[in-house]
């Protein structure tokens, strides 16, 4: 299935099936003259003898979050540039979130910026490759450096999903349940229900499908994240402080964050939110509930205040619920938010 994006130009496709990503990613290479290859080492060790024999000398970065800083970067850059690359060169990025997130950044400052294709290969992946936005991270948190930067595609080859270890399907799934849930409650409660005991990769595609267009609609609205696209940093700003103390996964994170979101929802605009039923369910799917219970307030609140996307001093800002069809974007005061996050942790 292919799924355009509707931008006023510099449009481009997410190509999305099974073993797709020779194929589709031929149609692209042959329009230049140069192709270099940035691979996450995890998923080369897998397939380097299968679905990535054609590549021929990739760089094969180190996954995860570590690749995510500006030392690593800088190696990369180095090397990308001792081999040649040119501004009329096609950058591919093959791996996980936090290698697309960087792979893509460096896309857009190398040479002033080079063409790329993203090839996430797993499920927390179909996320951040879609959208445009590259990052790395900072000592001060994550993702405070970093550009607006359209891929020229995204080829998004289901397959890579089958070897996906338990971890990042829980991380990855996080994601897709934060898009059900800005979808509709219908669409939640669906998605729900087809996991209600086990989260089976094989019954997701729909859901990822929908995932992708949601986030689409919303990114095509307000780019430069100005406006609705807030709404896709649901779960976001707590989860991004957790993420930073505690080193779990980043969907895992947001499934914590989406829990106090509700909470929070509640607390302010009465929304109606089934509290318990929501952290049984991911209890009953393996996540940290616990860490809600554990974690220093004053250190998440530390990190939250450092969140890019507050504008002002004495707030912070919250995407909330104000019903359970309508998402929103408030200014919580500090003293209040950290309240709120000391009753949900006592809850819990």
């Amino acid at each position: 299935m292919d799924i355009s994006t509707a931008y006023k130009d510099n449009n481009y496709k997410i190509h999305v099936d099974r073993n797709i990503l020779k194929n589709v990613l031929q149609t692209y290479t042959k329009q230049y003259e140069s192709v270099y290859y940035i691979i996450d080492e995890n998923i080369y060790d897998i397939y380097k003898d299968s679905k990535l024999s054609f590549i021929i000398s990739p760089l094969v970065v180190t996954g995860g979050e570590s690749f995510k800083y500006v030392s690593p970067l800088m190696h990369t850059m180095e090397a990308l540039l001792a081999s040649g690359i040119k501004r009329n060169s096609l950058l591919v990025v093959i791996g996980g979130g936090a290698t697309g997130d960087a792979g893509g950044f460096i896309a857009s400052i190398i040479l002033r910026g080079v063409d790329y294709i993203h090839v996430p290969t797993t499920l927390l992946a179909h996320d951040s490759a879609i959208g445009g936005k590259t990052a790395i991270n900072s000592e001060h948190g994550k993702n405070l450096i970093g550009a607006f930067y359209r891929p020229r595609a995204v080829i998004y080859d289901l397959e890579f999903l089958d070897s996906l270890p338990e971890d990042e399907v829980l991380s990855g799934f996080g994601e897709v349940f934060k898009h059900a849930m800005l979808h509709s409650p219908a669409l939640l409660d669906e998605l729900m229900a087809a996991t209600e005991n086990s989260i089976d990769i094989t019954a997701l595609p729909p859901y990822i499908i929908k995932g992708i267009e949601t986030k689409m609609k919303i990114v095509i609205e307000d780019e430069h994240e100005s406006g609705s696209r807030k709404f896709l940093n649901l779960g976001h700003t707590l989860a991004h402080a957790v993420e930073y103390k505690y080193k779990i996964p980043h969907g895992q994170a947001v499934m914590l964050g989406i829990i106090a979101a509700l909470y929070i929802s509640n607390e302010l605009n009465g929304a109606g939110f089934d509290l318990d039923a929501y952290i049984a369910y991911i209890r009953r799917h393996g996540y940290p509930v616990q860490l809600l219970k554990e974690m220093d307030i004053d250190e998440m609140m530390h990190f939250m205040q450092k969140d890019k996307k507050n504008h002002r001093s004495d707030y912070i800002s919250y995407v909330v619920f104000e019903d359970k069809n309508t998402p929103a974007v408030t200014d919580i005061k500090i003293e209040d938010l950290q309240n709120m996050l000391t009753a949900l942790k006592e809850r819990i």
